[in-house]
């Protein structure tokens, strides 16, 4: 214990063989710069974002995309309807074809029995 005293003592101690003088600044003084730097970042930023405008700019950026979302509801809304009703036109239109050969392929038989027979005046 008493060597770790007199180690202590000779750098630490009253009568170290050298006199440590510090040259730095205290701690006071780094707190008050860091202080004085955010403040100044702070005032640096508002200033730059120009007061708290951004913000509304913002909001008006959230509107705008929720109105783009309904509108891309709708969007594929009608989509969907222009589809069904593609898918409808198609059937219809196969069914008339489908109609038209039934026709023409009564037609037929109808001249051929005319033809048999004969026509009726």
């Amino acid at each position: 214990m008493r060597k770790v005293k007199r180690t202590y003592t000779k750098y630490f101690g009253i009568t170290r063989r050298r006199m440590r003088i510090k040259s730095g600044a205290s701690w006071h003084t780094y707190l008050m710069i860091a202080a004085f730097s955010f403040i100044g970042g702070a005032g640096f930023t508002y200033w730059e974002l120009n007061g708290g405008s951004v913000i509304g700019f913002i909001s008006k950026i959230e509107a705008l995309e929720a109105e783009n979302q309904s509108i891309q509801g709708q969007l594929l809304q009608q989509k969907i309807e222009i589809q069904l009703k593609s898918i409808s036109g198609d059937k219809v239109s196969g069914d008339i074809s489908k109609l038209q050969e039934e026709n023409n392929k009564l037609k037929e038989d109808i001249l051929f029995y005319e033809k048999i027979v004969g026509k009726k005046r």
